[in-house]
């Protein structure tokens, strides 16, 4: 049995029946220098299994420049019979050359960027960034930001990036975790600013939703550093846990995506779902807690043994606590992972939409 497919399955129970889902961040490319590699074929074979409309697409890191592989995207993009959505990307290191490519790739049919600030090693507040921003803004598309983990924090330079380009929509990659405590609270006072969902955690997830409108957040997985069945499952767990609307529902999962790359802001809908989502229960945050740090160990590389021990152990509670029958589904998807296998993605995925569930406690289970 597929653990995370089994989990995706339970999970998106919570859906609209009418809901298109839309990844709003992909990748394709062979070059990265941190060894993974995507395909376009393989990309949809993933989004046809995890039951969605289509994704948006965009090219790895290209040390050697990205004008081919650009290229390569928009090719691949209209060859996808309408279910691939082409963002190019640019180096603004380049200066003039960075914008001009920008310019190219959008009059070519690209629908949005992505500047990466830990693979290129810039900030926001470089001169080229606004002026890239200027011409995102003229085309009506919006600037994905990789704001996860390697950088210092860009928020206050997102703002101000905001304030001094008219018309500008950008999306803060990772559920913008480089910066989420703060500027999540000030999304409501700046139009423009969006963040996906392409993050493993669940608790910087829960802060998305509690902090920040449903019209504000994008779906993503950022596939294939992670999946769209592992990732979906944890944004629908987590939505649902927000008590998101059916309209709000179809937002988040693809609507708000599809109105920014059609040059239009999402309407507002709904509010931040506030803090009374995030779970309180002490037996809740231990087993966690537990299931975190066997997760961190397991994508650093080291051996996950004891930690894996100790998560086994905390999600053994009394059948009389409350959340018993989802402990007993975290048990059972426990017992069956292969933690000796040497491929990382067969113990680690599993173990995140486990982790999901022990702080999403009401959302539906799979059965084994």
């Amino acid at each position: 049995m597929d653990l995370v497919s089994a989990w995706h399955t339970a999970s998106a129970a919570v859906l609209p029946d009418d809901v298109e889902v839309w990844d709003a961040h992909t990748h394709a490319g062979a070059n990265d220098p941190d060894g993974v590699v995507g395909t376009v074929p393989r990309l949809l074979e993933k989004l046809e299994a995890a039951g969605h409309a289509g994704a948006v697409v965009m090219s790895s890191m290209e040390p050697h420049g990205y004008p081919a592989a650009n290229d390569r995207i928009l090719k691949e993009a209209a060859n996808s019979d309408g279910r691939l959505i082409p963002f190019l990307r640019v180096n603004p290191n380049l200066g003039s050359e960075a914008v001009a490519e920008a310019e190219r790739c959008l009059s070519l049919g690209a629908r949005g960027v992505k500047m990466h600030p830990r693979a290129e090693a810039f900030a926001l507040s470089h001169p080229t960034v606004a002026d890239i921003g200027r011409v995102a803004a003229a085309h009506g598309v919006p600037i994905l930001f990789h704001a996860g983990r390697g950088i210092p924090a860009l928020g206050e330079d997102a703002l101000s990036l905001l304030e001094s380009v008219d018309g500008l929509n950008i999306i803060l990659g990772h559920a913008g975790v480089s910066d989420l405590s703060w500027i999540g609270p000030e999304a409501a006072n700046h139009p423009g600013l969006y963040f996906d969902t392409a993050w493993w955690s669940t608790p910087s997830i829960l802060m998305l939703f509690a902090t920040v409108a449903p019209d504000r957040i994008l779906y993503a997985s950022d596939t294939p550093y992670g999946s769209p069945m592992m990732i979906a499952t944890v944004a629908m767990r987590v939505a649902a846990t927000a008590g998101l609307s059916d309209d709000a529902f179809r937002a988040v999962m693809g609507g708000n995506l599809l109105s920014l790359v059609s040059g239009v802001r999402p309407p507002s809908i709904g509010s931040p779902a506030g803090s009374d989502i995030v779970p309180h229960d002490p037996v809740v945050l231990t087993v966690y807690s537990s299931f975190h740090a066997a997760i961190t160990q397991m994508l650093r590389g080291e051996d996950p043994e004891e930690a894996v021990s100790l998560a086994k152990l905390a999600v053994r509670v009394p059948t009389s606590h409350p959340y018993a029958a989802m402990f007993h589904a975290v048990t059972e998807t426990m017992e069956r992972i292969d933690f000796a296998s040497d491929r990382r993605s067969v113990y680690v995925r599993p173990m995140v939409v486990a982790a999901a569930a022990v702080l999403t406690p009401n959302q539906p289970l799979p059965t084994f």
